[in-house]
């Protein structure tokens, strides 16, 4: 059983030490460090060869043209040999325990069966909600549909099941949200839920989430998929033409017409054309979108 810590990196060299370190004070070490390189303009390449050299850990190293993380992310389910494939983003860290506490808890799972279990800031602060107490396995998306148990959590899943689920990719665009795969695993996979700490996280001022408008404006075509894929998760109505209208909002701004709703909502996407309308106003005037 060996695990595939994939890593995508971009500009990111400065960073790349705390993560190696930590995976080199791994309990277990059965795994292999895959480190994709999005096309780097600084000196990560450098950077991961005196890695290499120290000859420590199983280390990979592949530098391809940039395309943003979720073509990383495909190209590593392409080159990923390990058991179980697990995303670690090249400014976080996992818990000194993690790879063991993952093992024993896998050691009893299906191989269709992923693991959900939490992430912590750098000063110790959960990320997410607690698990609720009575729920050890669910999908992913019931998590916060469900039972209300929201924000960010650690994901590993086996490999031969995330191979299943690419990225697609926008040949324009350089990002499409994690969740647009998450949410496809979510629809037909159970997760074991792990309460443990998992991955170390701290955000980087230039990181995606420092400034989501150019991301929505550059990227319409992945959030409009993200919003067309959420429609009939939603449990209740309101969410629902909430999500819809921003879907038509969005496809009119991408202009992509084979990312058409073919859900079973059909009738209330129809009518979400006119708070659509409002979304698209909404991000024209105040979002500059």
């Amino acid at each position: 059983m060996m695990f595939t810590i994939f890593t995508p990196t971009y500009n990111r060299g400065n960073l790349l030490a705390r993560l190696y370190q930590s995976l080199v004070i791994q309990e277990s070490q059965d795994f292999e460090w895959l480190i994709i390189d999005d096309g780097s303009l600084d000196d990560t390449q450098t950077i991961v060869q005196s890695f290499i050299d120290e000859n420590r850990l199983d280390i990979r190293y592949y530098k391809k043209e940039n395309g943003g993380k979720h073509t990383a992310y495909n190209y590593a389910l392409d080159m990923a040999r390990g058991d179980w494939f697990m995303c670690v983003d090249a400014d976080d860290m996992l818990h000194k325990d993690a790879l063991a506490n993952v093992r024993n808890t896998i050691c009893s799972v299906a191989n269709d069966t992923g693991v959900i279990a939490y992430k912590e800031d750098t000063a110790g602060n959960l990320l997410s909600d607690i698990f609720p107490p009575e729920v050890t396995r669910c999908k992913m998306n019931e998590l916060s549909l469900r039972y209300n148990c929201n924000g960010e959590f650690s994901l590993v899943f086996p490999m031969q099941l995330a191979a299943q689920y690419k990225f697609p990719v926008f040949p324009e665009e350089r990002f499409i949200g994690e969740c647009v795969v998450y949410d496809r695993i979510g629809k037909m996979h159970d997760c074991v839920l792990l309460p443990s700490v998992i991955t170390i996280c701290e955000y980087q001022p230039d990181g995606y989430s420092s400034n989501f408008t150019k991301l929505m404006k550059n990227n319409p075509s992945g959030f409009c998929l993200y919003f067309l894929q959420r429609i009939d998760l939603q449990r209740r109505l309101k969410q629902r033409i909430i999500h819809a209208g921003k879907y038509w909002c969005f496809r009119w701004i991408c202009k992509r017409k084979e990312l058409a709703y073919s859900g079973k909502h059909k009738i209330i996407v129809a009518l979400s054309v006119i708070p659509g309308m409002f979304f698209r106003i909404y991000y024209k005037l105040f979002r500059g979108i």
